[in-house]
């Protein structure tokens, strides 16, 4: 580790990277309350922070460290997509401007109330993972199960905090920040793991921060469309990107673009045959993090190749 990286600020909740001057990620530390990465970016004149975290105490402590790294309040968040793991912080930053695409306000406004009143209504849920801990097939799946239920502990914790606050300032495809030091670039191409998410890209200094397009050695979600996902992601390989912040995994680079959409295709291809039982995680994705995640895509993949042979015999039906 260099001298560099040692005076940055600690927190239980992430490990802060400096990918350049006045750049950073935070990177999560498994099962703390934070879940989702984030980052935090020096404009000169104006600080943001992008995405803020699973709950108000892990973004309580972002704030408080992209305050102390910049030097001044935080003045813009951006949510890439609705997902809790991304904007539960929100409410930590009172006097910020919230950024998101209008797509993702409204799944919030939509959903987001709803959420906190589930969260808040059943304590009890985080002790429904004990069973599935004890019944998990192997050890790495036991470990996410660990993981997965201390997050939602961590969040059961600040529940009574809990509220929602919606972003302040929307668009469709694109919305650019000049600051005094540099200019940042938020870009939506449609929906993939969402139906709507956005990313923050610096040209400058080719850093994109990914949001859940990408995650590194770590199994992906699907809760929007597959085949959209792979179009976003070659649109994505052709930035001029060095180095990437996923929303899941450690700081990675362009290679991790073609692997998550490798995975995808990989998915995609499979048969009715393949995933109508059980099936092991392909060799070349086996050690990736939240392997429970795999399941729950190949029951993703069950449904649509269900729903495609619904729609093709609704096609072939005699007129």
């Amino acid at each position: 580790m260099s001298s560099a990286q040692e005076a940055l600020p600690t927190s239980p909740y992430f490990t802060l990277e400096c990918l350049a001057d006045g750049v950073y990620a935070a990177i999560i530390a498994p099962g703390m309350g934070a879940w989702g990465n984030a980052g935090i970016l020096n404009l000169g004149d104006a600080t943001l922070v992008f995405d803020t975290f699973l709950t108000p105490g892990a973004a309580r402590d972002l704030r408080r460290v992209a305050e102390q790294v910049t030097g001044q309040p935080v003045r813009y968040v951006v949510n890439s997509h609705y997902h809790m793991d991304h904007i539960h912080g929100n409410q930590v930053f009172e006097n910020a401007v919230i950024l998101a695409t209008e797509r993702t306000r409204e799944l919030l406004a939509d959903r987001g109330a709803e959420l906190i009143a589930q969260v808040k209504a059943h304590p009890e849920y985080p002790d429904s993972f004990d069973e599935l801990i004890q019944q998990a097939p192997d050890e790495a799946r036991r470990r996410d199960l660990v993981d997965t239920q201390r997050e939602y502990r961590a969040l059961n914790d600040d529940r009574g905090e809990l509220t929602l606050r919606l972003p302040d300032i929307t668009f469709e495809q694109s919305l650019t920040l000049h600051g005094s030091q540099r200019t940042a670039q938020l870009l939506c191409y449609g929906g993939g793991h969402t139906p709507s998410d956005a990313f923050l890209y610096l040209p400058a200094e080719r850093i994109a921060f990914l949001g859940d397009l990408v995650s590194v050695q770590t199994h992906p979600s699907f809760y929007g469309d597959a085949d959209a996902w792979m179009g976003i992601l070659d649109r994505l390989a052709q930035l001029d990107i060095q180095r990437l912040v996923p929303g899941h995994g450690a700081v990675g680079t362009p290679a991790n673009i073609r692997a998550v959409r490798q995975y995808i295709a990989d998915l995609a291809a499979l048969t009715a045959a393949d995933i109508a039982g059980a099936i092991d995680i392909p060799a070349a994705y086996a050690d990736w993090a939240a392997p429970t995640t795999f399941d729950d895509n190949i029951g993703y993949f069950r449904q649509r190749q269900q729903v495609q042979q619904v729609q093709q015999e609704t096609v072939n039906q005699p007129s």
